[in-house]
């Protein structure tokens, strides 16, 4: 059968197996040869996707049986394709000898075989074919000669070494074989390439500490053997990428090599020491990204081409996603942050340590005597920035392309990386970069919130995906916004197109897994779009949504409540975190000045009637009357602007007068004239002895008030002292008793006696004196 004729039968063959049945599947003898022989590099792209295709399908079937068990899955997958494998290893005839040619078809199968069920195909490999020995060994023996096998083998021991069961399997029987070649791979570029991704997939430490358990002489490899050396494999697959060609076509003989190469590399970009090395060549680094896939027009210049015949089509040539996920892990990995582990991880972490306690000189002795230098901020940003040199952020859009979920997960960490340093941020908006970003956080979220549908075809649709890693995207996003101007930011025009900002800020805040960081951004990233103009501000305050699916979300009757927004920003007011306190202080700030945030925090937008919500605006304006008070500036300040806005308000008022009442379910020592007098005090810096006792500060001259804050306080008393005098007699002789015995006249003269105070603060403090000595004739 010719290869052209291959399609044909093998869409038969798809169609029956994605039809539904109640039967175990099964394969002819038949269709696994037809399968074997489309799988080979001189197949047809299309015959060999559709082939790929037949044997998932087939793999899924098998395990998805309700009854199906490991143990049946193994069995049933290894009947299946045992036979055909059978009839190439063991020929017809006694003198008939194995040859090279017959054997690729069946290395190639097992090769795509191998990630879907790797207990089978190992059970394939080293189950004894008689006399003959096992089929791994026949492979081992036919490949010491140059062939078609080596490459097709190697390829077979980079699936392998992908799997638990084939990383073992690689190690006891392969690695000589392996090392072998890769040497012998001088004058076989792509054989040595391939055997060196095998390798630098075997040097995973976590089936190093298994295998030290078992006896290395049985095996005749030592640790040091099975770690390999890690500079070595890196250099030869960097010189690999920098001498290819741009971006291979995936029909082209040389696309699994370099798809090889750079998954190989973005496992070894995992060990810090590998991160220097990566990261110190320019030249790789723009070879690396040059295999990104591009989009460019097509046609000519004008005026030499003429405008209707110009074709400005974008380019649309089939994207390797696995590839677009290969680079997309590397650079994530050169960029990233060290990770802050949990307590619980951390404990992990320690055991895990001490498992390799006993061979630790020779498990590491390839990486750094301190990695965690290699990982501390500063080495991070100069990797960051020789990324960014190179020009990654140009080739975010061509690997914006891949539709794979894990490409756009990665994509928005590496988003987040690149933007970390606050100068990086506008290069990486004029480079295109906040677009490729915009559209990241829109497909992810999408995802999240889209209902899982068996139908779906879409490679992004979490019908059977765990939870979406969306909180890097939308913190690079936050960050983008903390420090941008919105018209740099956003598209004109920028109060609707900033717009679809909100949601991924909200979500931000209240997913159960963000943390301080990420809740502190969310908030600070909100109060800036709150300032664009109070119709966002309104957004903000009357917005309510239901969390993203998450692993830590409780899990109780199922059923998923909305949560407002505004009432998560005031859950921060309270927050242990001080820079928390501020960002959520300041964004209600910004809230109290549209009409929806001013009405939520003043009552002035609910029903007289309702106890409940005048106890809940109680409690709002007691905690911010308390953050009025509190050692940090900026928060004071905050709140102290809201509350200078709120106080306008008869019914807010009301309600902090009524705190400090006979009765009240709040209790506070202190009045609110009180409160509100401290934002009048000087500023002091208070210092401390080593026994934590407070040293006087002498000083020559008194400490001055802060002017912000005495601007604040004397409009929330002019708002207050208004509200005292327009009240009934008997309430009005209470209310100027409570200022007299606060001493506020004195403190308000105290205000106007200041020097170098300004007209804005003058002014509402002579009329406040006034109101106050109108009163008390």
């Amino acid at each position: 059968m010719s290869q052209k004729d291959f399609e044909k039968p093998l869409s038969h063959l798809l169609k029956r197996l994605a039809s539904a049945s109640s039967t175990l599947p099964s394969l002819s003898q038949e269709e696994v040869s037809l399968l074997a022989n489309a799988s080979i590099p001189t197949a047809s792209r299309q015959s060999r996707s559709i082939a790929f295709l037949c044997i998932s399908k087939y793999c899924d079937t098998v395990a998805q049986r309700p009854s199906s068990t490991p143990e049946t899955i193994t069995s049933h997958i290894y009947s299946t394709f045992e036979p055909y494998l059978n009839t190439t290893f063991i020929p017809d005839k006694e003198d008939q000898a194995t040859g090279t040619e017959s054997c690729l078809p069946i290395t190639h199968l097992l090769g795509s075989l191998f990630p879907l069920s790797p207990d089978a195909i190992v059970r394939l490999l080293t189950t004894p074919l008689g006399d003959a020995g096992d089929a791994l060994g026949i492979l081992l023996e036919v490949a010491e000669l140059p062939s078609p096998l080596q490459p097709a083998l190697a390829e077979l021991l980079i699936a392998a070494a992908g799997t638990k069961s084939g990383r073992q399997m690689v190690r006891s029987r392969t690695m000589e074989w392996l090392k072998g070649a890769m040497d012998y791979g001088q004058g076989n570029e792509e054989l040595g390439v391939l055997c060196a991704v095998a390798l630098s997939k075997m040097s995973r430490e976590e089936d190093i500490v298994t295998t030290q358990t078992q006896s290395n002489e049985k095996n005749g490899l030592s640790n040091i053997e099975i770690g390999m050396d890690d500079e070595t494999l890196c250099r030869k697959l960097m010189s690999h990428i920098q001498s290819s060609s741009p971006t291979p076509s995936p029909s082209s003989s040389s696309s699994t090599a370099i798809t090889s190469t750079v998954e190989g590399l973005a496992i070894l970009s995992l060990r810090p020491a590998n991160k220097i090395l990566l990261s110190s060549s320019p030249q790789f680094l723009i070879s690396l990204m040059s295999l990104s896939p591009f989009i460019s027009p097509k046609g000519g210049s004008l005026p030499v081409t003429p405008r209707g015949s110009m074709d400005l089509s974008a380019s649309m040539d089939p994207v390797d996603n696995g590839l677009c996920y290969g680079l997309t892990t590397i650079f994530v990995n050169l960029t990233g942050p060290k990770v802050i582990l949990s307590a619980e991880d951390q404990q992990i972490a320690k055991l895990r340590s001490m498992a390799l306690s006993a061979n630790k000189s020779k498990l590491h002795q390839n990486n750094d005597d301190n990695p965690d230098d290699v990982d501390d901020d500063e080495e991070v940003k100069k990797r960051t920035k020789a990324v960014l040199k190179a020009g990654i952020v140009g080739a975010l859009s061509g690997l914006a392309r891949s539709e794979s979920r894990l490409v756009k997960e990665g994509l928005g960490r590496l988003c987040r990386n690149l933007v970390e340093d606050p100068i990086d941020r506008l290069p990486f908006i004029r480079d295109g970069g906040f677009k490729v970003l915009s559209t990241i956080v829109r497909d992810l979220l999408n995802a999240s919130t889209t209902k899982p549908s068996s139908s779906s075809t879409n490679p992004i649709n979490p019908s059977s995906v765990g939870e979406i890693d969306v909180l890097p995207c939308f913190q690079a996003l936050s960050k983008m916004i903390i420090t941008t101007p919105p018209n740099l930011l956003f598209p004109p025009p920028h109060l609707t197109t900033s717009l679809n900002s909100l949601t991924p800020l909200y979500h931000l805040l209240i997913h159960p897994s963000s943390n301080s960081l990420q809740r502190f951004e969310a908030l600070m990233a909100l109060t800036n779009l709150a300032s664009i103009d109070p119709f966002i501000s309104n957004k903000i305050t009357e917005a309510s949504l239901k969390p993203l699916k998450s692993d830590t979300s409780w899990k109780g009757s199922g059923r998923e409540e909305s949560i407002s927004i505004v009432s998560k920003i005031e859950e921060s007011l309270l927050d242990d975190n001080e820079l928390i306190r501020r960002a959520s202080t300041q964004l209600i700030c910004n809230l109290v000045s549209c009409q929806k945030g001013y009405e939520y925090f003043s009552g002035e937008g609910q029903n007289k009637d309702s106890t409940m919500r005048d106890g809940r605006v109680k409690s709002r304006l007691n905690t911010l009357l308390v953050l009025s008070g509190i050692d940090d500036l900026q928060t004071r300040l905050a709140a102290g602007g809201a509350l200078a806005i709120i106080t306008e308000s008869e019914k807010a008022c009301n309600s902090l007068f009524s705190i400090t009442s006979e009765g009240s379910s709040i209790k506070t020592t202190k009045s609110v004239w009180e409160r509100v007098l401290t934002l009048l005090q000087p500023d002091e810096e208070e210092e401390y002895d080593d026994e934590g006792e407070k040293i006087p500060v002498i000083s020559s001259t008194p400490s001055l008030p802060n002017p912000d804050l005495v601007l604040r306080g004397v409009i929330v008393l002019l708002n207050l002292i208004t509200y005292t005098v327009n009240l009934s007699d008997e309430n009005r002789i209470k209310g100027l008793q409570a200022i007299k015995h606060a001493n506020v006249g004195d403190r308000l003269i105290g205000v106007v006696r200041l020097k170098g105070i300004g007209e804005e603060v003058l002014a509402p403090t002579v009329e406040a004196l006034k109101m106050l000595k109108k009163a008390q004739n």
